[in-house]
Protein backbone atom coordinates (compact mmCIF):
# COMPACT_ATOMS: atom_id res chain seq x y z
CA UNK A 1 0.00 0.00 0.00
CA UNK A 2 0.65 3.43 -0.13
CA UNK A 3 1.35 5.62 2.70
CA UNK A 4 1.63 9.59 3.34
CA UNK A 5 3.48 11.37 0.01
CA UNK A 6 3.98 7.80 -1.47
CA UNK A 7 6.10 7.05 1.15
CA UNK A 8 6.74 2.72 0.60
CA UNK A 9 6.28 1.70 4.40
CA UNK A 10 5.84 3.78 8.13
CA UNK A 11 8.19 3.54 10.84
CA UNK A 12 6.69 4.35 14.62
CA UNK A 13 8.83 4.40 17.52
CA UNK A 14 7.16 4.44 21.26
CA UNK A 15 8.23 4.07 24.40
CA UNK A 16 6.47 3.06 27.42
CA UNK A 17 7.71 4.69 30.74
CA UNK A 18 6.38 2.86 33.24
CA UNK A 19 9.58 3.65 35.72
CA UNK A 20 8.95 1.51 38.94
CA UNK A 21 5.72 1.25 39.52
CA UNK A 22 5.90 -2.05 36.86
CA UNK A 23 8.37 -3.36 39.66
CA UNK A 24 6.10 -2.16 42.67
CA UNK A 25 2.94 -3.94 41.04
CA UNK A 26 4.25 -7.07 40.25
CA UNK A 27 5.87 -7.67 44.18
CA UNK A 28 2.47 -6.92 45.46
CA UNK A 29 0.80 -9.90 42.80
CA UNK A 30 3.23 -12.13 44.47
CA UNK A 31 2.39 -10.69 48.20
CA UNK A 32 5.36 -8.81 48.70
CA UNK A 33 4.86 -5.65 50.37
CA UNK A 34 8.27 -4.36 51.13
CA UNK A 35 9.34 -1.99 48.49
CA UNK A 36 12.85 -3.50 47.39
CA UNK A 37 15.03 -1.03 46.45
CA UNK A 38 16.94 -2.83 43.98
CA UNK A 39 14.16 -3.89 42.31
CA UNK A 40 12.43 -0.89 42.32
CA UNK A 41 15.91 0.82 40.83
CA UNK A 42 15.54 -1.10 37.85
CA UNK A 43 12.47 1.29 36.51
CA UNK A 44 13.99 4.32 38.42
CA UNK A 45 16.82 4.36 35.65
CA UNK A 46 13.98 5.13 33.17
CA UNK A 47 13.06 8.45 33.95
CA UNK A 48 16.74 8.90 35.20
CA UNK A 49 18.68 8.03 32.77
CA UNK A 50 17.15 5.96 30.20
CA UNK A 51 14.95 9.17 29.25
CA UNK A 52 17.74 11.50 27.95
CA UNK A 53 19.28 8.94 26.41
CA UNK A 54 16.25 8.46 24.09
CA UNK A 55 15.51 11.50 23.70
CA UNK A 56 19.58 12.60 22.91
CA UNK A 57 19.27 9.98 20.18
CA UNK A 58 15.87 11.10 18.85
CA UNK A 59 16.81 14.28 18.24
CA UNK A 60 20.20 13.50 16.54
CA UNK A 61 17.65 11.93 13.66
CA UNK A 62 14.81 14.83 14.03
CA UNK A 63 12.13 11.70 14.88
CA UNK A 64 9.09 12.48 16.92
CA UNK A 65 7.92 9.53 18.52
CA UNK A 66 5.07 8.32 21.03
CA UNK A 67 5.75 7.85 24.45
CA UNK A 68 2.82 6.15 26.90
CA UNK A 69 3.54 7.29 30.52
CA UNK A 70 0.91 6.31 33.34
CA UNK A 71 -0.32 8.83 35.25
CA UNK A 72 0.99 8.17 38.58
CA UNK A 73 5.19 8.36 37.06
CA UNK A 74 3.59 11.77 35.91
CA UNK A 75 3.06 12.76 39.16
CA UNK A 76 6.78 11.61 40.43
CA UNK A 77 8.51 12.89 37.29
CA UNK A 78 6.85 16.12 35.96
CA UNK A 79 10.24 17.47 34.69
CA UNK A 80 11.03 14.34 32.53
CA UNK A 81 7.27 14.57 31.03
CA UNK A 82 8.18 18.35 30.53
CA UNK A 83 11.00 17.42 29.00
CA UNK A 84 9.93 14.56 26.74
CA UNK A 85 7.00 17.40 25.71
CA UNK A 86 9.35 20.20 24.93
CA UNK A 87 11.02 18.33 22.37
CA UNK A 88 8.05 17.78 20.41
CA UNK A 89 7.07 14.24 21.16
CA UNK A 90 3.52 12.89 21.40
CA UNK A 91 2.64 11.61 25.26
CA UNK A 92 -0.12 8.96 25.71
CA UNK A 93 -1.91 7.58 28.54
CA UNK A 94 -0.37 4.12 29.76
CA UNK A 95 -3.37 3.91 33.11
CA UNK A 96 -2.88 6.00 35.77
CA UNK A 97 -0.99 3.49 38.55
CA UNK A 98 -0.08 0.88 35.03
CA UNK A 99 -3.17 -1.23 37.10
CA UNK A 100 -4.17 -4.47 34.55
CA UNK A 101 -7.53 -3.18 32.99
CA UNK A 102 -8.30 -6.74 32.93
CA UNK A 103 -7.89 -6.71 36.89
CA UNK A 104 -10.16 -3.47 37.56
CA UNK A 105 -14.06 -2.90 37.91
CA UNK A 106 -15.70 -0.90 35.72
CA UNK A 107 -15.32 2.15 38.03
CA UNK A 108 -11.74 1.34 39.25
CA UNK A 109 -11.10 1.57 35.32
CA UNK A 110 -12.68 4.52 34.52
CA UNK A 111 -11.23 6.03 37.74
CA UNK A 112 -7.36 4.74 36.39
CA UNK A 113 -8.18 6.66 33.12
CA UNK A 114 -9.97 9.75 35.02
CA UNK A 115 -7.01 10.52 37.07
CA UNK A 116 -4.32 9.80 33.80
CA UNK A 117 -5.71 12.43 32.18
CA UNK A 118 -5.82 15.01 34.81
CA UNK A 119 -2.11 14.93 35.57
CA UNK A 120 -1.06 14.40 32.13
CA UNK A 121 -2.81 17.36 30.58
CA UNK A 122 -2.02 19.33 33.98
CA UNK A 123 1.48 18.59 32.76
CA UNK A 124 1.36 19.18 28.82
CA UNK A 125 -1.58 21.61 28.68
CA UNK A 126 -2.87 18.88 26.14
CA UNK A 127 -5.06 16.08 26.72
CA UNK A 128 -3.80 12.80 25.45
CA UNK A 129 -5.28 11.67 21.93
CA UNK A 130 -3.98 8.11 22.49
CA UNK A 131 -3.67 4.92 24.83
CA UNK A 132 -2.01 2.12 25.48
CA UNK A 133 -3.40 -1.13 27.85
CA UNK A 134 -0.84 -1.65 30.90
CA UNK A 135 0.20 -5.27 30.96
CA UNK A 136 -0.83 -5.17 27.30
CA UNK A 137 -4.42 -6.86 28.68
CA UNK A 138 -7.73 -5.02 28.31
CA UNK A 139 -11.35 -5.55 30.23
CA UNK A 140 -14.89 -5.94 28.64
CA UNK A 141 -15.57 -1.96 29.23
CA UNK A 142 -12.23 -0.61 28.03
CA UNK A 143 -12.57 0.02 24.50
CA UNK A 144 -16.29 1.65 24.83
CA UNK A 145 -14.31 3.81 28.13
CA UNK A 146 -12.03 5.21 25.69
CA UNK A 147 -14.76 6.30 22.94
CA UNK A 148 -16.44 7.83 26.07
CA UNK A 149 -13.17 9.86 26.62
CA UNK A 150 -13.02 10.45 23.37
CA UNK A 151 -9.38 9.06 22.77
CA UNK A 152 -8.58 8.93 18.87
CA UNK A 153 -6.69 5.31 19.02
CA UNK A 154 -5.55 2.47 20.98
CA UNK A 155 -2.03 0.67 20.75
CA UNK A 156 -2.86 -2.09 22.95
CA UNK A 157 -3.99 -5.34 20.22
CA UNK A 158 -2.05 -7.27 18.10
CA UNK A 159 -4.80 -8.14 14.98
CA UNK A 160 -2.84 -7.09 11.88
CA UNK A 161 -0.06 -5.49 9.88
CA UNK A 162 -1.36 -2.54 9.47
CA UNK A 163 -3.95 -0.20 11.51
CA UNK A 164 -7.35 -0.78 11.67
CA UNK A 165 -10.86 0.75 12.56
CA UNK A 166 -12.40 -1.03 16.29
CA UNK A 167 -16.03 -0.19 16.44
CA UNK A 168 -17.11 0.70 20.09
CA UNK A 169 -20.81 1.02 21.36
CA UNK A 170 -21.25 4.55 19.53
CA UNK A 171 -18.14 5.62 17.64
CA UNK A 172 -15.02 4.05 16.08
CA UNK A 173 -11.34 3.90 17.13
CA UNK A 174 -7.83 3.26 15.20
CA UNK A 175 -5.75 0.43 16.56
CA UNK A 176 -2.40 0.91 16.26
CA UNK A 177 -1.13 -2.69 16.89
CA UNK A 178 1.56 -3.85 18.58
CA UNK A 179 3.78 -7.12 18.14
CA UNK A 180 6.19 -9.02 20.94
CA UNK A 181 8.31 -8.92 18.36
CA UNK A 182 8.95 -5.63 18.25
CA UNK A 183 8.81 -5.16 21.82
CA UNK A 184 11.83 -4.77 24.13
CA UNK A 185 10.74 -6.49 27.30
CA UNK A 186 10.44 -9.61 25.58
CA UNK A 187 14.34 -9.95 24.95
CA UNK A 188 16.00 -8.13 27.62
CA UNK A 189 13.19 -7.72 30.83
CA UNK A 190 15.21 -9.42 33.80
CA UNK A 191 14.91 -10.01 37.54
CA UNK A 192 17.56 -11.80 39.36
CA UNK A 193 15.92 -12.24 42.63
CA UNK A 194 13.36 -12.31 44.34
CA UNK A 195 12.32 -15.01 41.21
CA UNK A 196 9.20 -13.34 39.97
CA UNK A 197 8.78 -12.64 36.58
CA UNK A 198 11.01 -12.17 33.63
CA UNK A 199 13.71 -14.83 34.55
CA UNK A 200 13.97 -16.00 30.88
CA UNK A 201 17.72 -14.94 30.01
CA UNK A 202 18.88 -11.55 28.50
CA UNK A 203 19.35 -11.29 25.04
CA UNK A 204 22.55 -10.38 22.86
CA UNK A 205 21.81 -6.88 21.14
CA UNK A 206 22.88 -8.32 18.03
CA UNK A 207 20.47 -11.07 18.32
CA UNK A 208 17.38 -8.59 18.58
CA UNK A 209 19.32 -6.15 16.58
CA UNK A 210 19.13 -9.10 13.40
CA UNK A 211 15.03 -9.91 14.17
CA UNK A 212 14.29 -6.20 14.49
CA UNK A 213 16.18 -5.16 10.76
CA UNK A 214 14.79 -8.37 9.40
CA UNK A 215 11.31 -7.72 10.22
CA UNK A 216 11.74 -4.00 8.94
CA UNK A 217 12.90 -5.67 5.39
CA UNK A 218 9.89 -7.56 5.48
CA UNK A 219 7.53 -4.52 6.31
CA UNK A 220 9.89 -2.40 3.32
CA UNK A 221 9.02 -5.35 0.83
CA UNK A 222 5.49 -5.55 1.79
CA UNK A 223 4.47 -1.69 2.54
CA UNK A 224 3.35 -1.99 5.76
CA UNK A 225 3.66 -0.36 9.35
CA UNK A 226 6.22 -1.14 11.81
CA UNK A 227 6.00 -0.22 15.70
CA UNK A 228 8.33 -0.55 17.92
CA UNK A 229 7.37 -0.76 21.46
CA UNK A 230 10.15 0.22 23.64
CA UNK A 231 10.78 1.12 27.57
CA UNK A 232 13.57 3.63 28.39
CA UNK A 233 14.26 1.28 31.57
CA UNK A 234 15.33 -1.04 28.96
CA UNK A 235 16.89 0.27 25.39
CA UNK A 236 18.17 3.11 27.50
CA UNK A 237 21.31 1.23 28.50
CA UNK A 238 24.08 2.30 26.43
CA UNK A 239 24.69 -0.78 23.97
CA UNK A 240 21.23 -0.92 23.61
CA UNK A 241 20.90 2.54 22.80
CA UNK A 242 23.28 2.22 20.47
CA UNK A 243 21.81 -0.93 18.94
CA UNK A 244 18.43 1.46 18.14
CA UNK A 245 20.81 4.15 16.86
CA UNK A 246 22.06 1.25 13.79
CA UNK A 247 18.68 0.31 13.48
CA UNK A 248 17.55 3.60 12.79
CA UNK A 249 20.63 4.29 10.48
CA UNK A 250 19.74 1.10 8.54
CA UNK A 251 15.98 2.33 8.03
CA UNK A 252 16.55 5.68 6.88
CA UNK A 253 19.28 4.26 4.74
CA UNK A 254 15.69 2.83 2.71
CA UNK A 255 13.94 5.28 0.27
CA UNK A 256 10.24 6.22 1.00
CA UNK A 257 10.40 5.56 4.34
CA UNK A 258 8.22 7.66 6.98
CA UNK A 259 8.97 8.15 10.58
CA UNK A 260 5.84 8.89 11.87
CA UNK A 261 4.32 9.57 15.62
CA UNK A 262 1.22 7.44 16.39
CA UNK A 263 -1.51 10.66 16.33
CA UNK A 264 0.02 10.93 12.44
CA UNK A 265 -0.04 7.42 11.62
CA UNK A 266 -3.94 7.47 12.83
CA UNK A 267 -4.60 10.78 11.53
CA UNK A 268 -3.56 9.55 8.15
CA UNK A 269 -5.43 6.10 8.43
CA UNK A 270 -8.82 7.94 9.44
CA UNK A 271 -8.78 9.97 6.64
CA UNK A 272 -7.94 7.17 4.36
CA UNK A 273 -10.50 4.76 5.41
CA UNK A 274 -13.16 7.88 5.40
Amino acid sequence: MEWLDGARCVICLTFDLDADISWRNILRRHNIERDNPVILSQGRYGPKVGVPRVLRLLKKYDLKAGFFIPGEVAERYPETVRDIATEGHEIGHHGYSHRNPASCSLLEEKEELEKGIKILEELTDEKPLGYRAPAADMSENTLNLLSDFNFIYDSSMMGDDVPFIVKTKDKEIIELPIRWILDDWVYFGFNYFPPLEYQSGISSHRKVFEIWSDEFEAVYEEGLYYMLALHPQIIGIPSRARMLEKLIQFMKSKEGVWFASPYEISKFWREKES
